[in-house]
């Protein structure tokens, strides 16, 4: 199936699950927004400072200065 997708399935699967906390880290509205830690747990990262590290990597900004305007994928 990805065979010349030019990415492999773990970092397609890394790239699905930073989306996913990207997603729940923007949530507005009346749900307050979970801590960083936990979403990233939720998400497969069992370790605080790998997801601390890979979201940056990712979006260009830490998880906790997530904020409503958009961020692109660096």
């Amino acid at each position: 199936m990805f065979d010349g997708e030019g990415v492999t399935v773990s970092r397609w699967i890394q790239h699905r699950r930073l989306e996913e906390t990207l997603r729940e880290l923007s949530r507005r509205g009346g749900v307050s927004r979970p801590a960083v830690a936990v979403v990233g747990k939720r998400w497969g990262y069992g370790n605080a400072a790998h997801f601390s590290r890979s979201f940056p990597a990712a979006y260009g900004i830490s998880p906790s200065n997530r904020t409503d305007r958009p961020v692109r994928p660096s």
